[in-house]
């Protein structure tokens, strides 16, 4: 009895040291306790310049531009790095409809800005609120038209390579110039108490820009879903023996 208790706890002894035992035992209890493996870490670099960057951004227009365009603004950057960091961060844009939408959402923004600048907006919209800061067509032009359609196309690009930075512009776009815009061409002509620029295309900049949102969420959730369901197929059955 003595020599065969020995020889058993030799042979419990051994199957407990064994690596495949281990790793298979380990494996087991992540899938019982968690079903999937933990959420990827993406790198913090590119995070952490764009929220300078949106910073920086915040802070000129809020030194420079009539306070009320500063505010959305500002918001804007807030919001869109919040709704970026909460989806596409981890999990970047991968579909081309997501990219073929929000190119359609910046076309029609362009139609939007044609109107905003034939009713002259930068004049009325410090006009209307008695603003001390001046702003001319020809700022407006350059920054909101030209160097922001440029950002505008340059982020398509860079989502459909998947970078981090761009699908932040995505977000950008769709809260501040399209979101929060078209609703204050709502607000504008209730404070004037007639026609304000852009009011005319501001619905149809609505419901684009929340399309583009849509898809942004829809496209993080499935691509989480995906690496989430790839992680289970990775791990190792648990031991038949286990609850």
């Amino acid at each position: 009895m003595p020599r065969l208790q020995i020889r058993r706890e030799r042979h419990a002894s051994a199957t407990s040291d064994s690596p495949t035992a281990t790793v298979t035992s380990d494996a087991g209890s992540v899938a019982r306790k968690r079903g999937v493996p933990p959420p990827p870490k993406p790198e913090k670099v590119s995070a952490i310049v764009v929220a300078l960057l949106a910073i920086g951004f915040s802070t000129w227009v809020l030194l420079t531009l009539p306070i009320q365009a500063a505010i959305i603004l500002t918001l804007a950057s807030g919001l869109a790095w919040i709704g970026w960091i909460k989806t596409n961060y981890a999990y970047p844009v991968q579909s081309r409809k997501v990219v073929a939408v929000y190119l359609c959402a910046v076309a029609f923004q362009l139609v939007h800005m044609s109107e905003e600048y034939t009713g002259g907006f930068p004049h009325e919209i410090v006009d209307l609120f008695d603003s001390p800061r001046d702003w001319s067509e020809k700022s407006f032009l350059l920054t909101f038209v030209f160097a922001f359609g440029a950002l505008w196309v340059l982020a398509a690009a860079g989502a459909l390579y998947q970078i981090r930075v761009a699908n932040y512009m995505l977000w950008f776009y769709a809260l501040g110039a399209g979101v929060l815009n078209a609703i204050s061409h709502f607000v504008f002509p209730i404070i004037k108490g007639g026609y304000f620029p852009g009011l005319y295309t501001a619905g149809g900049h609505l419901i684009m820009s929340g399309l583009v949102i849509y898809f942004l969420v829809q496209e993080s959730r499935q691509l989480k879903a995906a690496a989430a369901g790839a992680g289970r197929a990775a791990l190792p059955p648990a031991p038949s023996g286990a609850l």
